[in-house]
């Protein structure tokens, strides 16, 4: 049963998203009206609230069983709500209504609200915001039910409505509904635009149908939409995702030989892949090749090719005894100005301390703290931790004083660090201090 109205002014006026003088608003209707259950008063509560997500959530908590009549009840509230134009909170009453009375009762809730439709909707209203209800609540088979009852009325339905329709079918594996709606599309309308296609691009990639994606992007061609550079960034992705590189690297030439340009997203999706896979030397080739067509990197492509000459241990001289990619990397982002974020200068220390070259991952912590590049945490507790394993606690005091010098505020990992290593040198007083936040609070060094 709904709960009594008497209760949903308490419930409502002690949520905080409700105004002061809405308050006396609601109480007004509860002083002429004393019933039991009143949609129309129930509309006017859920107009209360400053948002559709407490709205919601609010007829959620009063819908409390489904009986025909609570059910009749509230297919009043959802088309009160669309005659006043809320039809998103319209939409959501139902699918909370369809959810809770389940697949099985789902045509009682479809004729009644048609029954009653005129008075307040329009036919396609009425059946947009049924059809959206039905796919937010799982139940695809009663949606295509009223697809067909659109087609019946000579209805088109809205294509954000069919974007979503599709999103499901391919998530369940309805492979079957999806082709045949798409046919009636092509035949009665409306005709699919792009978000339609990228739509069913990204659904059947993600279910593993990447050439069933490769050739919707050649079909809408066919029909007249031209492919933008998300429909030509999802195929990218499901190669680079599947391990294809090679496959995305000649797609990424073909949407630049089409006239579609890159985005920052195609690059960073293959250049990404490519560190995943160990080819720092192709990684490089690509980020290179974006720099020339114009194509601002970012920090997010920084990241993704510093993460990879990290974990190929290719910061400093690792392999032969000379500077390679890792380190002529970090000195051209220094030589273009530009200041990159606390990863990778995370990355860029922790690298240099997980090959024991401890010394000169201070020394570009300090480079770091002085040009003012950030530098999080993480990085000084690599450093502490590294000297403390190694024996050097005088260094990792070191560390600590510059630390609290520019600052950075010590967490519980660091304090124990230096705990445990000052200890072992005598220091007991000291290391306390720290753990207790002493002598940062105390400003001594």
């Amino acid at each position: 049963m709904l709960v009594p109205i008497e209760d949903l002014y308490g419930v409502a006026t002690q949520n905080s998203c409700i105004c002061t003088e809405n308050n006396g608003q609601a109480r007004a209707f509860l002083e002429r009206k004393k019933l039991g259950v009143c949609p129309y008063l129930l509309v006017e509560i859920l107009k209360l609230f400053e948002n559709r997500e407490v709205s919601f959530a609010f007829f959620k908590l009063v819908f409390c069983d489904a009986s025909e009549f609570i059910v009749q009840s509230c297919c009043i509230v959802a088309h009160v709500l669309a005659a006043e134009g809320l039809r998103l909170m319209a939409q959501d009453v139902l699918s909370c209504v369809s959810s809770r009375i389940g697949e099985c009762r789902s045509n009682e809730l479809v004729e009644f609200m048609w029954r009653e439709h005129s008075k307040y909707e329009s036919d396609f209203s009425i059946l947009d915001s049924l059809m959206r209800a039905f796919v937010n609540a799982d139940m695809g088979s009663q949606a295509l039910k009223i697809w067909d009852r659109m087609r019946e009325v000579r209805i088109r339905p809205s294509l954000s409505a069919v974007s979503i329709f599709f999103a499901l079918l391919i998530r369940v594996g309805d492979y079957g509904s999806v082709w045949k709606l798409f046919r009636d599309m092509i035949q009665r309308g409306p005709c699919p635009n792009i978000f339609v296609y990228n739509v069913m691009i990204l659904g059947f990639c993600r279910k593993g149908c990447v050439r069933t994606g490769e050739s919707l992007l050649f079909l809408m061609r066919k029909y007249g939409c031209e492919p933008d550079v998300i429909a030509h960034n999802l195929l990218i992705s499901a190669y680079c995702v599947r391990g294809w590189t090679s496959h995305a690297l000649n797609w990424a030439h073909f949407m630049a030989e089409s006239g579609c340009e890159p985005s920052t997203a195609t690059f960073v999706t293959i250049i990404n892949a490519l560190c995943k896979e160990g080819n720092i030397v192709e990684a490089r080739k690509i980020f290179e090749e974006m720099q020339e067509m114009g194509v601002s990197p970012g920090t997010v492509t920084y990241n993704a090719l510093m993460d990879g000459h990290v974990k190929a241990r290719e910061i400093g001289n690792y392999k032969y005894g000379r500077e390679d990619d890792g380190n002529r990397f970090l000195r051209e982002l220094s030589m273009m100005a530009l200041i990159p974020d606390c990863s990778i200068s995370d990355m860029s220390i922790s690298g240099l301390c997980w090959a024991g070259r401890l010394d000169e991952a201070l020394h570009l912590l300090k480079t770091m703290l002085e040009k003012g590049i950030p530098v999080s945490i993480i990085a000084i507790n690599s450093l502490i931790c590294a000297y403390s394993r190694a024996g050097l606690h005088e260094k990792a005091f070191e560390v600590y004083n510059i630390m609290t010098k520019f600052g950075l505020t010590p967490s519980a990992s660091t304090s124990t660090s230096l705990l445990i290593g000052l200890t072992k040198v005598g220091k007991l007083q000291i290391g306390l201090d720290i753990f207790t936040g002493k002598m940062h609070q105390n400003g001594r060094t």
